[in-house]
């Protein structure tokens, strides 16, 4: 039947004014209307339930562009080779990690790097309604070089022949879009994260594959000469797009003007780790993982939101702490939520779907305590969650925990296997 969910403070989408005393009217999977409750309430019919979720706002479902749900945050893992004991410990842990990524608000999300297809397994079973979860897009194993990042996970491959036949496999196992790695990875003890490993020629072909198939590439690209050379192949997004050297980070205008002039989108997956308080991001010190984020965010790259959740400590449903750096960045928070719902709907094909509240879109919505567009700590108040027409039952969100000691373990591990100094990090 029939659903009115009515909120004190209504947001239909980014750019929209807050209205007040709004509702949204689903049915089944699907948004009916979306607007005041005074337009609304005569409209309904007999059999329409009536939710009044109080002094909250309620907008659209968020998106997180960049997580890895077979991948334990609270183990302090901090390599990529890490395993569960077995298939069914590991289908348990990604089961549970897509609740906690609905406990922050989060209705779509991109997987982007899972050994086998355990991925696509579970993103059939949350659609066919089987369990709760977000709506799914999946890489499945990320194409790499031998001994390159996340080699461990499957996906080896070089050469253009090779690569080739690494799109054609994951197009054949159902997944949604390409990852590639064109640098290495810190999680990935020395495979280089400011070294390129594959050549513009073999990216063009990784994306001339993808892209006949339908399916749009992503890279994680960490150091400067990778990074350029995913702008010159026009790859689709840049996840983490770190602007890494040897010893540190160099901006580079120039590969960022490419960026904004070829239209690719950038995940740059702020997260727990890159928080003031407690910093661990091992790239460089946070000052100026601030400051080149900031620049590209002035040279006008189109910016969506991933967390790399599933690495060491940085947990699913802590989504907010990446936003409060993006924040400290200098984005605004109607920035920050366009970047989380329909920009990202835009980047990941799915504006016809959701990152919107209108008629016709996916019941995609969460109702914070407060309102985001003031305060970006309300996106660590979710009240109200609903992922296609589906109420979750909602956990709250812990506290961080004092993990001063695993902090430097990782900072120190991560930062030993890419070669570079372990003094403890600057803020």
């Amino acid at each position: 039947m029939p659903r009115a969910i009515r909120a004190r403070r209504l947001l239909v989408d980014s750019k929209a004014a807050i209205i007040a005393d709004g509702a949204v009217i689903v049915d089944g999977a699907v948004i009916v209307a979306a607007g005041p409750w005074t337009a609304l309430a005569s409209t309904l019919a007999t059999d329409t339930v009536v939710s009044d979720l109080g002094d909250v706002t309620l907008m659209p479902g968020l998106f997180d562009c960049h997580v890895h749900l077979s991948m334990d945050p609270g183990s302090g893992v901090t390599s990529t080779a890490a395993r569960s004991a077995d298939e069914a410990t590991l289908v348990s842990l990604m089961e549970s990690n897509a609740l906690k990524l609905l406990d922050a608000g989060i209705t779509t999300v991109r997987d982007l790097g899972c050994p086998g297809t355990h991925a696509v397994k579970l993103r059939e079973r949350i659609h066919a309604g089987e369990i709760m979860g977000p709506r799914l897009q999946v890489t499945n194993a990320p194409i790499t070089v031998p001994g390159g990042h996340a080699h461990a996970m499957g996906g080896i491959a070089i050469g253009v022949d090779e690569v080739r036949a690494e799109v054609k496999k994951r197009a054949s196992e159902g997944a949604d879009l390409i990852k590639v790695m064109s640098t290495g990875g810190f999680m990935t003890a020395g495979s280089g994260p400011a070294r390129a490993r594959y050549t513009v020629e073999e990216l063009k072909a990784i994306v001339e594959e993808a892209h006949a198939a339908g399916m749009p590439v992503t890279t994680h690209a960490t150091g400067v000469e990778g990074i350029d050379r995913a702008v010159t192949a026009r790859l689709d997004c840049i996840e983490h797009c770190a602007w890494a050297i040897e010893g540190g980070t160099r901006y580079d205008a120039d590969i960022a003007q490419r960026i904004v002039e070829s239209g690719i989108a950038v995940c740059p997956t702020m997260n727990t780790a890159c928080l003031e308080h407690g910093y661990f991001c091992p790239w460089d010190e946070r000052a100026k993982i601030l400051a080149n984020l900031s620049a590209l965010r002035e040279a006008g790259a189109r910016m969506v939101v991933g967390t790399d959740a599933g690495i060491g400590l940085c947990h699913f449903e802590r989504y907010a702490d990446g936003l409060s750096v993006l924040v400290d960045a200098g984005y605004t928070l109607r920035q920050i939520v366009a970047s989380a719902t329909e920009l990202a709907a835009e980047v990941c094909g799915l504006s016809e779907t959701t990152g919107r509240l209108a008629p016709g879109l996916a019941a995609d919505l969460v109702a914070f305590q407060g309102n985001p567009l003031e305060d970006v700590k309300a996106f660590l108040e979710p009240r109200f969650v609903m992922a296609r027409g589906r109420e979750h039952t909602l956990t709250p969100i812990a506290p961080l925990k004092d993990v001063s000691k695993e902090v430097a373990r990782i900072w120190e591990t991560l930062r030993k296997g890419a070669g570079l100094s372990t003094d403890p990090p600057k803020k």
